[in-house]
């Protein structure tokens, strides 16, 4: 399942996500304000399951960041939000937030 820390970011796998998807998207839908970082370094990213919880965060204006393998970003879908560690994920969110709290 998700774990959300106290930052209100959740952090889930792609195989857990596929596996409890409809609880997640449930749940996500209830939680008022979160981003969230999806792994997928072990896995490949379906994205036509994930365009629900893509447009999810969108609806709330929040950030999907998708971690993934540096040799795989090239042939993935340019406009998800891709980053190769978790580091960089977290760095990424911090900046989005950044962003909102200025307006842009």
């Amino acid at each position: 399942m998700i774990r959300f820390d106290e930052n209100e970011v959740g952090k889930i796998s792609v195989e857990q996500f596929l596996k409890c998807r409809a609880l997640c998207i449930e749940r996500l839908k209830n939680e008022p304000s979160f981003d969230l970082i999806l792994d997928s370094t072990n896995s490949s990213l379906p994205y036509e399951e994930l365009s629900e919880l893509n447009s999810l965060l969108l609806s709330k204006s929040r950030v999907l960041v998708v971690i993934v393998a540096t040799d795989q970003m090239e042939d993935l879908y340019s406009e998800w939000n891709l980053v190769p560690t978790i580091q960089e994920a977290e760095d990424f969110i911090s900046f989005e937030r950044m962003q909102r709290d200025l307006g842009f």
